[in-house]
């Protein structure tokens, strides 16, 4: 059976997490969500930034880690959750089109194939969003389609500030007149590359803009600086990149951004510990691709909620954004078996863990459907970390503990350290019986501020450690495999 025929068989249900009385839940994530800060009045550009102070949040293509991206799903759900800006692409069918789309070609985030412009509108008819790393829930009907930009903008004008782009150069003018015609220029800010002419002549308009660099490698301090005589502080924003080759961005770069006077915003941020490195360093804005998510320092689940066939807020990847690291769905279960590399997620929205600094018992199944090809790979759980940074085995980043049981049933807890990949074991290898392929292992993980407890509950197994070096609020789990696969289901956090 294919992938799309399987998925499109699967029903959604929708997934309780405590919506508060009045919020608005999405059927396939059930987040709560609010409404917008300042719902009643026609969001202008000029009252957002008024009110906005010196750290604020804009949705990247919508939602892009959690929704399709440039989807009107995506759209209302980051604007109901009381982010005030986000960011729209715009392409241009072969028919003068306006639709709201990254790519020059449908291929990477459609059921469509080909290049935009060169494709009637019709065609759009016959297609629908689909981003693998999202989940089956989303082939489910209703599906999320295309938008046209007209419908966005008679939706969402006037009740959030849009950065929009022409992606295809051709389709400015026409951008412009429906952004016009629709009585939204002090709505809007104009998005373009760092070069491009279309910046001036947006700001010879009246309209404010957002001028960004596409990667590191187009970076110098010589076009920073350049970029930064063309803008105002009051209105303009210069836009990097949140990586670079070594991880992050460069901070030489930040720093000399922020050093201009002119507001720097940072694309595309995944994690909230992404988001608090570049305020630091004196960024305003942080265009997050959950950004509701990233804007929050509230946990907001105790449970998977696997069942539901889509990530859910703050599950997270090594790069949320690639199909290479994409979790499958099976009913409850998650599995992770990207070939080739460990494969872990980060359970963000589990953290901070409320009582990090006390006790909580973590309580997980797990198996290996195709056990790995050596006996010593490992399932995970890393925890005590400080932030929702990614972990992953040998990485060496970021400080904590990894309980871990290994395929031969060896059950071992080790503690982490900031720039040391390898780790520090604590107490004794414990052997249990080995795992068989497809076999469920129910696993506890217990914490409390003096000691940790690792216990393989179907058999006569426990590590226990009274180490307490750090005591962090943020989970993964994982396998360290680079073949084999790991299947997880009933995760629960007490």
């Amino acid at each position: 059976m294919s992938r799309r025929t399987a998925i499109g068989a699967m029903s959604v249900g929708a997934i309780g997490v405590g919506a508060a009385a009045g919020a608005i839940v999405d059927r396939r994530l059930g987040e709560p969500t609010r409404p917008p800060s300042g719902s009643g009045a026609v969001a202008t550009v000029a009252g957002w930034a008024a009110r906005r102070g010196n750290r604020y949040h804009i949705g990247h293509r919508g939602s892009g880690d959690v929704y399709p991206e440039h989807s009107i799903e995506g759209y209302r759900a980051v604007v109901a959750a009381g982010i005030e800006c986000i960011e729209i692409s715009v392409g241009m069918t072969s028919d003068g089109t306006l639709i709201c789309m990254h790519d020059a070609t449908y291929d990477r985030t459609t059921t469509l194939s080909g290049t935009v412009a060169s494709l009637p509108s019709t065609v759009l008819r016959g297609g629908r969003l689909d981003v693998p790393q999202l989940g089956p829930a989303w082939a489910a009907e209703p599906v999320p389609r295309v938008p046209y930009l007209l419908d966005v903008l008679r939706e969402l004008g006037g009740k959030v500030v849009m950065c929009i782009e022409a992606k295809n150069d051709d389709a400015y003018p026409a951008m412009i007149a429906a952004i016009e015609t629709a009585g939204l220029k002090d709505s809007v800010i104009i998005k373009g590359f760092y070069s491009s002419s279309r910046l001036p002549q947006a700001r010879a308009a009246g309209y404010p803009v957002f001028g960004y660099f596409g990667a590191e490698t187009d970076i110098t301090l010589e076009r920073i600086a350049a970029l930064a005589k063309t803008l105002a502080p009051a209105t303009d924003c210069i836009v990097l990149p949140a990586s670079g080759a070594s991880g992050l961005l460069n901070s030489q770069f930040v720093t000399a951004a922020v050093g201009t006077g002119i507001p720097v915003w940072i694309y595309a941020a995944h994690r909230r510990s992404d988001a608090a490195h570049f305020f630091d360093l004196g960024c305003r804005g942080i265009v997050g691709s959950s950004a509701p998510y990233i804007a929050s320092d509230r946990p907001i689940a105790t449970a998977d909620t696997w069942a539901s066939g889509a990530i859910a807020p703050g599950e997270m990847t090594r790069d949320p954004s690639s199909a290479t690291y994409a979790p499958a769905w099976s009913g409850p279960e998650l599995h992770l078996a990207a070939k080739g590399t460990q494969h872990f997620l980060t359970l963000g929205h589990f953290g901070p863990v409320r009582s990090a600094a006390g006790s909580y018992t973590v309580e997980v199944e797990a198996c290996w459907p195709a056990l790995p090809s050596s006996a010593a790979d490992n399932l995970t759980i890393a925890f005590g970390r400080n932030d929702d940074s990614y972990y992953e085995h040998r990485l060496g980043r970021g400080n904590g503990y990894h309980a871990i049981l290994r395929a031969d049933g060896r059950l071992e807890l080790y503690r982490h350290l900031d720039g040391h990949p390898d780790g520090v074991q604590l107490g004794v290898s414990v052997a249990t019986t080995p795992a068989s392929p497809g076999q469920w292992i129910p696993l506890r993980l217990q914490v409390t501020p003096a000691a940790i407890t690792w216990t393989r509950t179907d058999a006569a197994g426990t590590v226990t450690s009274s180490d307490s070096t750090t005591r962090g609020g943020y989970l993964h789990i994982g396998r360290s495999s680079t073949d084999g696969e790991a299947a997880f289901r009933k995760l629960r956090l007490s």
